[in-house]
């Protein structure tokens, strides 16, 4: 079988959007930061960074468009500070 692989997308201004959409449509609160700048560690919620462990291996975090859209976001993914405590 072919399993469909999805690009993730980071933007900004497209993820801030589908979030807004997001707590609109469900009724939710709206706990991102606008604009997503996190007030903790001041990096974009909605950018995707990049991290190397100890033993050399990659990995990814921020929120991508697709996320934002489908997801309550109550925290940053990058220094994973609450934004609803």
């Amino acid at each position: 079988m072919n399993k469909q692989v999805t690009e993730q997308i980071y933007d900004r201004d497209k993820a801030s959007k589908a979030q807004k959409e997001y707590c609109d449509r469900t009724n939710s609160p709206h706990f991102a930061p606008l604009g997503g700048r996190c007030w903790s560690c001041c990096n974009n919620i909605y950018d995707r960074i990049e991290h190397t462990m100890s033993n050399g291996e990659k990995f990814y975090t921020g929120i991508t468009v697709e996320n934002a859209g489908e997801y309550l976001i109550t925290g940053c993914p990058h220094c994973h500070r609450s934004y609803c405590d």
